[in-house]
């Protein structure tokens, strides 16, 4: 059972410090051959001796050999009751014994796990600020079941929210915090080889940028650039208090 959840301000939180308090163990995980076992060791104990959160270890075949995914959930039952709310979840190939991370490819899952628990502190403060009340997801028409159950999860008003601060702050790091550079991105309809929260949406909505859902999203990665170069979703100091 989650533990109770101890006072803990999450509007100090920002992007910048959760990468470069991450990337504080490198040289105990990356350039190196370290056992799965023991990087998860590692970086669990890390993150929660700065946050209250829960971190899991997940074999997942779909996970590419020779890398980490992070995902995360925050489970709104437990936040209402004052517990641990916000799981990170390290993902690893189940063939995988060992890993090998450069300085680089380490640093990449530090901004991936940020990423992912201002993702999931985006959600707390979403619900803290209804009461608790759930939203429904979107009613996708899609006639595949995959296609459908992809579109309604990200179409949710919850989901628009959050990916798009994520995206946002990606798309900042990708063009050197230049927001017209940005925005002309967003505006392009070609197909994207590079993988990420927007090439995501896009693949979900059959790459139509004129699909309500797309639009939105946008609308919000160009509210939230501003935010994106401060590192935090929100400007005002109490975002996350109930």
């Amino acid at each position: 059972m989650p533990q109770r959840n101890p006072t803990f301000n999450w509007s100090l939180l920002d992007r910048k410090d959760l990468i470069k308090f991450l990337y504080l163990i490198h040289p105990e995980v990356s350039n190196q051959k370290i056992s799965v076992s023991k990087f998860h060791k590692i970086i669990a104990a890390h993150l929660k001796n700065k946050l209250p959160i829960t971190v899991t270890k997940k074999m997942d075949k779909t996970t590419e050999p020779r890398m980490v995914y992070v995902g995360g959930t925050y489970y709104s039952d437990f936040d209402k009751h004052h517990r641990r709310c916000i799981e990170i979840i390290m993902c690893y190939n189940p063939t995988q014994k060992y890993l090998e991370l450069s300085k680089k490819g380490y640093r990449g899952i530090c901004i991936l796990a940020a990423d992912t628990i201002l993702h999931e502190i985006m959600h707390m403060r979403q619900y803290r600020r209804r009461k608790f009340k759930f939203l429904p997801d979107y009613a996708s028409t899609a006639e595949k079941s995959s296609q459908r159950q992809e579109q309604s999860y990200l179409g949710n008003s919850d989901e628009i929210d959050a990916y798009s601060f994520n995206i946002a702050c990606d798309l900042m790091d990708r063009f050197k915090n230049n927001e017209k550079q940005v925005a002309h991105y967003l505006r392009e309809t070609q197909k994207l080889r590079r993988s990420s929260g927007w090439k995501m949406y896009l693949t979900a909505f059959d790459f139509n940028h004129n699909h309500p859902i797309i639009r939105r999203l946008k609308k919000k990665i160009i509210k939230y650039l501003p935010n994106a170069k401060l590192g935090k979703p929100y400007k005002s100091k109490d975002w996350i208090n109930r």
